[in-house]
């Protein structure tokens, strides 16, 4: 019985330390909380980092995600599996973004910023119309897409980033992927 109650107590340490663990890592850590002067010895007062999460507000050139404010005047921004560019001015809030970069005197100046929308669907093309492309059930509009990739059939599986409008789910990206029923007839 011993045993059980000491199995129980592990498995919470690790269920909490994953928590902590995973909700930790997204928003990259300063590195002038860790090693003080924040610059390991160079003399530019930089260190490398990354934001990975939900952008919650855009303000000009200022995108905030995670309660992380990043400079992103002098950033490259790429849409996710596409090689399109776009600018801040693509971001809105909601969306999902991966900001690279360097913590500058206590600021986060990004370098590069991939957007991948509020979320993804993948799976097998349910139907296709004229503005739109439907998986799981999702009507996706495709008419604002930044690129589509591929020959979209029914039955043949793609990959969408989307973006939640007032209207409904709207395409960034669109990606036929593998081999469809209406290829093999």
């Amino acid at each position: 019985m011993k045993g059980g109650k000491e199995m129980k107590y592990k498995n919470v340490f690790v269920t909490a330390f994953m928590l902590v663990f995973c909700f930790g890592l997204p928003i990259g850590l300063d590195h002038t909380n860790v090693y003080g002067d924040g610059n390991h010895g160079n003399h530019d007062n930089m260190s490398k980092t990354k934001v990975c999460g939900v952008v919650s507000s855009v303000s000009g050139s200022t995108i905030s995600a995670l309660n992380v404010d990043i400079d992103a005047s002098a950033a490259e921004v790429k849409l996710m599996g596409c090689s399109t560019s776009l600018s801040v001015d693509d971001i809105v809030a909601g969306d999902i973004i991966e900001a690279k970069g360097t913590m500058n005197d206590g600021t986060f100046v990004a370098s590069m910023i991939k957007l991948e929308g509020t979320g993804k669907l993948e799976g097998p093309v349910e139907a296709i119309g004229t503005d739109t492309v439907t998986l799981m059930g999702k009507a996706i509009d495709t008419t604002s897409a930044y690129c589509i990739k591929g020959k979209l059939l029914v039955g043949k599986k793609a990959t969408v980033y989307v973006r939640n409008t007032d209207t409904g789910l709207t395409a960034l990206v669109v990606k036929a992927t593998g081999m469809g029923m209406m290829e093999l007839e």
